[in-house]
């Protein structure tokens, strides 16, 4: 009967413990904000303004970050039309008498930047944390190695890309098949898909916007689509832009961050939302994962960043159950491990 030498022995030994180092430093280099099972949750409680970071976000988690603000600096606040558009809901403060600060000085520390912008801002280091519609792009990785500023980002809450399209449309349900034909161009007659015999109007967003980098990356699978070269009149620089173009365009469709639609335009602006493979956009199929254009929204922190300053105290915060009871409260699907 064979027996191992010493040294053959010793090699096994060494290559285990190597594969098992390896284990571990791999485990390590992912990130994860959530609070250990063992460890208290952080306290932000009463956090003065003086104390709060600077914070930046798309238009679409404006409201999210707005209410998990105005409670850890104990600021009132209601949901009530943005008098500065008309066309959305969004969270208003409403500061007492004893408060020592007031709106502007609050907009000076929070910013609402847009997706993009705020990535870069972060950056940048003009911002500390940022709530974003999507996890950095592409072109925001690339801005972010050249200026050699590595940044952790996490999902934080469920979101979607939803399709709408003019109240007239007979139309309810597309498959995603049918959605990316329409969008490559294939597909351009609303007959081809059991409406009327018209010529659709594709309406897209500007490029770098978080809803046309989630068209890109969660609804096309590397197919190239419409860019508007020849239609400028179909790209929508603005969140609203998509639903002002389908109430003057009974024949359009586009595209919309679910949370948005629901929450922040509600009956505003009349759109119906689509059905896909012949799942409707709610609350209960996006957490199944039913609804197959689901997507998340995202916290970022610059990885530099101290864990004790207040920036990143925030950051670790959103992902507590208490930031996670903050984030059902104001609509969206909070992640909870």
């Amino acid at each position: 009967m064979k027996t191992c030498s010493n040294s053959v022995i010793y090699e096994i030994q060494f290559v285990v413990v190597l594969a098992v180092a390896f284990i571990l430093y791999a485990c390590g280099q992912h990130d994860n904000p959530q609070t250990e099972p063992d460890e208290p949750e952080l306290n932000m409680e009463n956090v003065s303004f003086e104390e709060w970071p600077l914070t930046d976000c798309s238009t679409s988690t404006r409201p999210v970050r707005d209410l998990i603000a105005y409670k850890l600096m104990n600021i009132p606040y209601d949901w009530e039309v943005d008098w500065r558009s008309g066309t959305t809901y969004i969270i208003a403060p409403k500061f007492s008498e004893d408060q020592t600060f007031i709106y502007k000085d609050y907009l000076t520390k929070n910013l609402c930047s847009g997706t993009h912008d705020a990535y870069i801002n972060l950056l940048e280091g003009k911002t500390d944390v940022i709530i974003a519609s999507r996890d950095i792009s592409r072109n925001e990785r690339v801005a972010s190695d050249s200026l050699r500023v590595p940044v952790e980002t996490a999902p934080l809450a469920i979101d979607a890309l939803v399709f709408i399209v003019n109240t007239k449309n007979p139309v309810k349900n597309l498959t995603a098949d049918q959605v990316r034909k329409i969008y490559t161009g294939e597909i351009t007659n609303w007959k081809e898909v059991g409406g009327v015999d018209h010529t659709i109007t594709p309406f897209i967003r500007n490029a770098d916007s978080g809803s046309q980098e989630k068209m890109e990356t969660l609804v096309m699978n590397g197919l190239t689509m419409i860019d508007g070269t020849y239609m400028a009149e179909i790209i929508g620089s603005q969140m609203a832009s998509p639903y002002m173009k389908l109430e003057g365009d009974e024949y359009g469709i586009a595209y919309t961050p679910f949370f948005y639609c629901t929450a922040m335009v509600r009956d505003l602006l009349k759109v119906n939302m689509l059905s896909i493979d012949g799942v409707m956009p709610s609350k209960e199929s996006l957490r199944s994962n039913e609804y197959p254009f689901t997507s998340h929204i995202y916290a970022a922190v610059r990885k530099a960043e101290s864990h004790d300053s207040m920036a990143y105290k925030f950051y670790r915060f959103l992902f507590t159950s208490k930031g996670a009871d903050m984030i059902d409260e104001s609509g969206y699907i909070a992640i909870r491990k």
